[in-house]
């Protein structure tokens, strides 16, 4: 179940899916945050509210109320304003001082306000000598005109607020804004009441869970007035209807955001399940885009992040301004691409790195300290490195005794003790390291005096290390050396060997019938046959002669070469058209498969050479009533020359051993041949700048010739 759910989650189509759906999630999620915080304090206090119960308009209108009622009782009415009731002139003392800086004392006047808010207050710090001078006057406008706009805004909301009934009395003076008298019990049959007797609480319809008085305050001047206020049970059921409208799309707001969040984790969790895999297989597969190092993309990513989370703030805050609510959800739509995309792009990387495992490898941190450590560890390798044997052998030393004086001259404890035999632990350990690193040294060294030459010395490290990779390869390079010597010299043996046997076998020829013309005389029946044997054995004897010259010229390299463009292909269909008597003769049949043109560059009549020596080759050796093949093809430059055949005699031997001088297919040497045919198309081959290559699967021989192509800057 495992293993299909893996295989589930790396289907392409369902990361794109998730890919798609992720910026869509977020989006809403982002929705439905805009939303919630469209809602101001307010509201956020009505999101967790109690509807059913009517503590929420309670709290919410009886204090206003109250403040109101009290404020409108304070100022009486306009009449009273403007004749300073609310205000109050008082002489108090001050000091100036004069011109000669001496300090006068005399009366002034200060302007004292009565506020139910903040009880006595004086208005500002300004002192008043006169009463009637111009900067009285003004102060007092000043204070009138803002009590009475304080009365008139506070007596219209009072009037614009529907099923409000109060009423508010110091046993003198009462105020209401009921057509007749009510008892107590008026304002007590109200859903939402609140009745202050004489600066206390008498009742209240609040069901605060609390258990204590959650109602508003009780001004000190206002502690002898009797207040009754209530709300019409119309006015609480239409405000408490319109919260519940209210609280309903705030409730649509969280549940989008819950829902939208949850899917986009889920949808999160698959994306992440799936990347790097792929169905049925098992690998980590990387993309272009994870070869930025990790903590480097992060850094970018954090800076993008912030620049569009300003830009996109910035742009919200404007629409927010102006109430777009369609341009914030452009800017939102686009906001969660910007923002999602590629923190998506980098938490996949990320997350395909840790599935790969060691995933710090992948970071900036771990390559810039990596470099400075192996900088570090190089450096002090080099420095101990550049101190001789006997130097450390002195250093070891001195660590070791200053440890064994620092442990004598302090306290000897349990930690002293501990280091001491850490050091002398590590001391020995060292010097026997490098007692063992010295007897293996000398062992490889009187080895190879001796003439033995493996295995090679099983040193490193340091200056011995040094000193044995010498050695070794001192003693490859020798070995290497004896062996190409041992080979040349059986490469002479047998040269001489093969040499010897050619030439001697018709030169024998050509001694023993020149005595039987010389005894029979040349009248003798027999002298044409004997004279046609001379003919062949000399000839033979010439062929011979000159492959050897041609031998070692070309191992020489003695020879003139004439580099020139001409059509390989043309080249070989005149080469075949030449020997096609020879051809039919054979019984052999010529596969040909050769391009219309194939420019090379190579000379001639070294090629030509080569041609005969290689077609030669397959007459002799080649099974009669097989098939040849003859091949051109381009590869690398080059054009690839194929000459496949079946041969008669078994091919037990190497192919290299084939291009060695007077080394033939017939081990028995009953041929005609001389052995040099390979060997000379093979020089003769390197010379042109080509290459020649033989290969061997079972009794198929196959000679490839690679020929560099004719540039168009050659000609």
């Amino acid at each position: 179940m495992a293993i299909k759910l893996k295989n589930w989650t790396a289907r392409r189509p369902v990361k794109i899916c998730c890919v798609i759906l992720i910026p869509i999630m977020a989006f809403l999620t982002l929705f439905g945050v805009i939303g919630i915080l469209q809602m101001d304090n307010f509201y956020m206090e009505l999101l967790f509210a109690d509807l059913n119960e009517n503590d929420f308009f309670y709290t919410s209108y009886v204090s206003s109320a109250l403040h109101q009622v009290q404020t409108l009782f304070h100022y009486q009415d306009e009449e009273n304003i403007r004749n300073m009731g609310c205000l109050e002139w008082q002489l108090n003392y001050g000091y100036r001082y004069d011109s000669d800086g001496r300090e006068i004392k005399e009366q002034q006047y200060e302007l004292w306000e009565y506020n139910i808010d903040y009880g006595r207050r004086q208005l500002g710090s300004t002192f008043i000598l006169d009463l009637e001078s111009p900067e009285a006057k003004h102060l007092v406008e000043e204070a009138i005109n803002n009590q009475l706009s304080a009365y008139l805004t506070i007596k219209k909301l009072l009037q614009a607020r529907e099923g409000l009934y109060y009423f508010i009395t110091d046993g003198i003076r009462e105020s209401s804004n009921l057509t007749q008298k009510q008892d107590v019990d008026f304002f007590l049959g109200q859903p939402v009441f609140l009745i202050l007797e004489k600066g206390g609480v008498s009742q209240f319809s609040s069901q605060l869970k609390s258990g204590g008085y959650g109602g508003p305050w009780i001004y000190k001047n206002l502690e002898d007035v009797t207040c009754s206020i209530a709300f019409s049970k119309k006015a609480v059921e239409d405000m408490n209807s319109l919260w519940k409208f209210t609280q309903r799309q705030a409730y649509s707001h969280i549940g989008l955001i819950t829902a939208s969040f949850i899917g986009m984790l889920i949808l999160l969790v698959i994306l992440l399940a799936g990347a790097g895999r792929r169905s049925g297989d098992k690998n980590i597969h990387f993309t272009f885009f994870d070869k930025p190092w990790l903590d480097f993309s992060l850094a970018l990513l954090i800076i993008y992040e912030f620049f569009v989370c300003v830009l996109s703030y910035k742009a919200i805050e404007t629409a927010w301004q102006y109430n777009n609510r369609q341009g914030m959800i452009v800017i939102g739509a686009i906001l969660s691409l910007l923002f999602t995309l590629p923190l998506l792009w980098w938490v996949t990387s990320f997350v395909k790195r840790c599935k790969n495992g060691k995933f710090w490898k992948y970071t900036l941190t771990y390559v810039l300290i990596r470099g400075v450590y192996r900088k570090l560890k190089s450096f002090a390798k080099s420095l101990w490195a550049g101190f001789p044997l006997t130097a450390r052998a002195v250093l070891i030393a001195v660590a070791f005794f200053a440890a064994m004086l620092i442990c004598i001259a302090s306290d000897t404890t349990w930690a002293v003790l501990l280091f001491c035999l850490v050091i002398t632990a590590l001391t020995v350990l060292g010097l026997l390291r490098y007692a063992r690193k010295l007897y293996l040294l000398e062992q490889g060294a009187k080895a190879a005096g001796n003439g033995i030459y493996d295995p090679p010395i099983e040193v490193s490290g340091g200056e011995l290390g040094s000193i044995a990779a010498s050695i070794n390869s001192i003693a490859g390079g020798i070995n290497a050396a004896v062996h190409e010597r041992l080979k040349s010299e059986r490469l002479k043996t047998e040269l001489l060997t093969n040499v010897s046997h050619d030439i001697r076998t018709p030169l024998t020829s050509l001694i023993t019938y020149t005595d039987l013309l010389k005894n029979e005389g040349l009248d003798s029946a027999k002298a044409p046959e004997y004279l046609d044997i001379l003919i062949q054995k000399s000839t033979r004897l010439k062929s011979l002669t000159d492959d050897l010259f041609e031998a070692a010229k070309a191992a020489s390299g003695n020879i003139e070469v004439k580099i020139d463009d001409f059509d390989l292909a043309d080249f070989l269909r005149q080469v075949v058209g030449e020997l096609d008597e020879r051809v039919k003769g054979s019984g052999l049949d010529f596969r040909l498969n050769l391009p219309e043109h194939a420019k090379v560059r190579a000379d001639g009549k070294l090629l030509l050479r080569v041609m005969e020596n290689l077609l030669a080759n397959v007459f002799k050796y080649a099974l009669s009533g097989s098939r040849v093949y003859i091949d051109i093809m381009p590869e690398d430059g080059c054009y690839r020359l194929d000459i496949k055949n079946i041969s008669e005699h078994p091919l037990n031997l190497e192919p290299a051993e084939l291009t060695e001088r007077f080394k033939r297919g017939d081990s028995a040497r009953g041929g005609e041949g001389s052995g040099l045919g390979l060997s000379i198309a093979q020089s003769f081959t390197q010379l042109q700048g080509g290459r020649f290559n033989i290969s061997i699967d079972g009794d198929l021989f196959k000679v490839s010739l690679y020929l560099p192509i004719s540039s168009p800057l050659s000609k």
